[in-house]
């Protein structure tokens, strides 16, 4: 994945791979007004119109289109819009994001960023769960539906509509990426065929793809730079990284930054989720610190202090203290931030290989994670298991 300065746009060199555009959050939230333009590793004479490839394809119906399920399942065989295809420079960023032909071409992009993250973590190709019955995804980019999902050869994505406002997720990058996230789980641990009520299969599905979504949007440098700046380097604030699926500045479905611990969640697969989303911010934040504190960056005395319980005044020494130091040093807290953004990453992904899908639980899955960290990253993630009463405290 490359993320390069426009002065590169103009090198003939196709080995850079074929070029789009990318929200990195959805166009409505301050700061996030104009995408990214982005490099996807993918030569653009293997991209035709759609955009379409080897291993996934867009449509977009021209008329209502029921959602799929269980009796309906791609491919789509309605009325669709004229394909899109790439510019006379065979890239896809000559397209304004104000048009209408821009969403198939976002859910596109957006789909192969976060595969392209998420096989780099695995070290390997994302084989779909579904090849042996559909040989590519089929992406839906918009149908008149308040929800997204994903499922059997298939993304589809609807619309939010807040207040009167309708605001497609093929624009938003949460939505999209939390999707894939529920497809590449499938696609490396299988479907479950036997999942009992105790098992947490679903629960950790939803954690999973919302651990997608944060860990893909620290992917994008511009996103990085702008968080750090709009915190100062502080990821105690309330910021663009705790949130998903966001649907208005005000708006969100699920925060990174809850307290919630076991004993305290329902049987509900997305509020039993949110521990072990929790744990797994917990554990990037407190690998960022840790960096910071090796760096010079900030105070030995914050690995001692449990960022859950601050008092005010802690807060407000740590607030400023972290400040200063981002003002002398920024590059150095996005150094710090990547490098706790893959070492949580990279574990996640290598605990799939120890995923039965129909036998897990959270504990189980929370156990698998800490085994595939690193040094100091699993003795961080075993503890904020425990902290969340995921795991047992050794």
């Amino acid at each position: 994945m490359r993320l390069l300065r426009d002065e590169a746009l103009e090198s003939g060199d196709s080995r850079l791979g074929t070029r789009f555009w990318i929200f990195p959050q959805p166009p409505f939230i301050p700061g996030y007004e104009k995408p990214d333009r982005v490099w996807l590793p993918i030569p653009r004479d293997e991209i035709g119109e759609g955009p379409s490839d080897a291993t996934m394809y867009v449509v977009d119906p021209l008329d209502d289109k029921e959602p799929y399920g269980f009796d309906r399942l791609p491919p789509f065989h309605g009325a669709a819009r004229v394909p899109v295809g790439p510019g006379p420079d065979r890239h896809f960023d000559n397209l304004s994001p104000d048009s209408r032909a821009f969403l198939p071409v976002h859910a596109y992009a957006c789909v192969h960023f976060v595969l392209n993250i998420w096989q780099s973590y695995l070290g390997r190709p994302i084989r779909w769960f579904f090849d042996q019955t559909f040989p590519r995804l089929e992406i839906v980019a918009f149908v008149n539906w308040d929800n997204a999902q994903a499922g059997y050869g298939f993304l589809e994505l609807g619309c939010s509509d807040i207040d009167g406002i309708r605001r497609p997720y093929a624009l938003n990058f949460d939505t999209i990426a939390h999707e894939t996230g529920h497809l590449i789980l499938l696609s490396e641990t299988g479907i479950p065929t036997a999942v009992s009520r105790g098992d947490d299969f679903f629960s950790f599905s939803e954690a999973f793809s919302d651990l997608v979504s944060l860990i893909s949007f620290l992917h994008f440098d511009s996103a990085i730079d702008r968080l750090l700046r709009r915190t100062k380097g502080n990821l105690l604030l309330y910021n663009e990284l705790n949130r998903f699926a966001e649907t208005s500045p005000e708006t969100q479905i699920r925060l990174a930054t809850n307290f919630r611990r076991m004993s305290e969640v329902t049987r509900e697969v997305h509020d039993r989720a949110l521990p072990f989303v929790g744990a797994i911010f917990d554990s990037i934040v407190e690998l960022y610190h840790r960096e910071l504190v090796a760096r010079d960056c900030a105070d030995i005395r914050l690995l001692d202090i449990d960022l859950r319980h601050l008092e005010q005044d802690d807060f407000d020494r740590f607030r400023q203290a972290t400040a200063e130091a981002f003002r002398i040093k920024p590059m150095i807290f996005g150094l710090a931030l990547r490098s706790a953004r893959d070492a949580v990453g990279q574990a996640l992904a290598a605990s799939l290989r120890s995923v039965n899908p129909d036998t897990l639980r959270l504990d189980h899955a929370a156990a698998a994670v800490v085994a595939a960290a690193d040094g100091t990253a699993a003795g961080v993630l075993e503890a904020n298991f425990a902290w969340r009463e995921i795991i047992s405290s050794r």
